[in-house]
């Protein structure tokens, strides 16, 4: 019986305990887990929300490579074609070039040939009126009306 007693007393001691336990500390207590609580879902709450703006911004940031790599890109294309552009410019500017200068020195030797031509008009026949003269003064035999027109070609072929 003494154990009973001993028992009951301990289980009174334990419950009275638990009630002056739960009255004095365990709304405050209660209170505390509570308020820790709903900061750690406020915590994950805010957590969550700095993952969505983290995953936006990766995504904005994803969208703004993008257009920079297609506007790169595009540049890119534009220069290429534009320096093609310039290149059959500068090649057809080239080539109109070498040809006004083939036709001018064309033109230029044309020119050339026609006065080295009037030039030589005129000296055959100077030299063929000295040679003329030379053989009218001369009273002539056949012999030195061959020695003077050898004379006069191979005076042409000197010059």
């Amino acid at each position: 019986m003494v154990i009973i007693t001993q028992i009951l007393t301990t289980a009174l001691a334990f419950f009275i305990f638990f009630w002056m336990a739960k009255k004095l500390f365990w709304s405050s207590l209660l209170g505390l887990i509570e308020e820790r609580q709903a900061k750690i879902h406020g915590e994950f709450a805010r957590i969550d929300q700095m993952q969505a703006q983290v995953d936006a911004l990766q995504a904005e940031y994803g969208r703004r490579m993008a257009a920079v790599e297609n506007e790169s890109r595009q540049k890119m294309q534009e220069a290429i074609a534009q320096g093609r552009q310039i290149a059959q410019e500068v090649a057809d500017q080239a080539r109109r070039d070498a040809d006004a200068a083939r036709e001018k020195s064309q033109q230029s030797m044309a020119m050339e040939l026609e006065r080295v031509r009037a030039e030589l008009k005129q000296e055959v026949v100077r030299m063929t009126m000295g040679a003329t003269e030379k053989i009218i003064r001369e009273k002539m035999t056949d012999d030195r009306d061959r020695e003077l027109v050898s004379g006069f070609v191979e005076e042409l072929n000197r010059r």
